[in-house]
């Protein structure tokens, strides 16, 4: 069986698309199913794929409106592979949809700072033009309602960078004791705030992230997030394709992957407790790249996606002001082969000098 898909160009901003098409490759693999970029062509029909499917994965709003309808132009049915909540589907209408239950995870953020008696919440670091982010938004005011907290409109901060964001939440810290974190860009920069303002994570403020980005563990305190696994969404996208070729009589079906909190140092120690489950909004491509913060923190997840040993290393030798030369002395290998390496990492992260690549890793607590 061959199994065609297409995704939109991938960027800092879109990184985990990588990921996903990662798990389409280890789940293809299991199957015996060829992989084929999709590229407008016919699609060969047969017993097993009895019914032209291609499987679109991308981020902005307008690639995947625009990228379905085509498809649908040529009668072909589309899966959506993408991170928001399904709600963009009502808007697409594809055949199929999987996506992470961002809803479910708002729900089991909020019930377990409730269970760990820190319920003076605020929401923190939404970018305006993110649709994911407004779904988080929507279901925090759907869920402190539902459970009649003292907390509302007034509770959340957004804008169009997180350091605007603090510069709105920052007068009123001290009526929180704990923030729930848009993306773990946005944990990290309120962390680093709140010490510079002597505000103690978990003890004063309990904070929680969004995505288990690589850097979320290394960082300090090291930050309690909710897992976003990429590679899972490209399995179970696999999954999906098998299940709607095989039962032609379904007319579409979708996918929820669960988005676990993955407890760290940032909040006390606790499990969450299980309690059942008590717009269409039209989305927006991300505009990170006008927030430097979001993608200094894009950045460091690009160089820890990439890096091996060696690159470990040679990046340990330069926070500790090591020469090329002596680095590579140490590991036994060529002067070039380190400064190849070194380049290769400037370009990843689109850094222009060591000195910035050694103020990134020193940020996010990289080595």
């Amino acid at each position: 069986m061959k199994l065609h898909i297409i995704s939109e160009q991938v960027g800092l901003e879109g990184y985990w698309i990588t990921d996903i098409l990662d798990g389409i490759a280890k789940e293809s693999l299991k199957k015996n199913i060829t992989i084929v970029d999709y590229d407008g062509s016919p699609i060969e029909l047969s017993n097993e794929a009895p019914r032209p499917i291609v499987l679109a994965i991308g981020y902005s709003m307008h690639w995947m409106e625009k990228t379905c309808e085509e498809l649908k132009e040529n009668n072909i049915h589309p899966i959506l592979v993408n991170a928001d909540n399904g709600l963009i589907a009502e808007m697409i209408d594809p055949i199929g949809t999987v996506n992470f239950g961002i809803r479910r995870a708002v729900y089991e953020v909020l019930s377990y700072l409730i269970a760990i008696k820190r319920s003076k919440i605020a929401f923190f670091g939404a970018h305006l033009d993110t649709y994911s982010d407004d779904i988080k938004a929507e279901e925090f005011l759907r869920l402190c309602n539902f459970w009649d907290l003292d907390l509302g409109n007034k509770d959340i901060f957004r804008s169009d960078s997180i350091e605007s964001c603090f510069d709105k939440i920052k007068p009123f810290l001290e009526n929180y004791n704990a923030v729930f974190c848009s993306s773990d860009a946005s944990a990290a920069y309120l962390i680093e705030k709140c010490k510079a303002c002597g505000i103690r994570v978990p003890q004063d403020l309990a904070v929680i992230g969004f995505g288990n980005t690589r850097f979320s563990e290394k960082f300090s305190p090291s930050i309690t997030t909710v897992e976003n696994n990429y590679v899972e969404l490209g399995r179970q996208a696999v999954k999906l394709h098998q299940l709607l070729q095989k039962n032609t009589d379904m007319n579409s079906a979708s996918i929820s992957v669960d988005c676990p909190i993955v407890f760290r140092h940032s909040t006390p120690g606790s499990t969450p407790t299980n309690h059942p489950i008590v717009s269409k909004n039209e989305g927006k491509a991300p505009s990170y790249e006008a927030d430097p913060n979001f993608m200094r923190a894009l950045m460091a997840e690009e160089l820890l996606k990439n890096w091996d040993d060696i690159d470990k290393a040679i990046a340990f030798g330069l926070v500790n002001n090591k020469t090329v030369v002596s680095i590579a002395d140490g590991l036994y290998i060529s002067v070039s082969a380190v400064k190849y390496r070194i380049k290769k990492m400037l370009v990843s992260t689109d850094l222009k000098t060591k000195n910035d690549l050694i103020k990134l890793i020193k940020q996010f607590n990289l080595i």
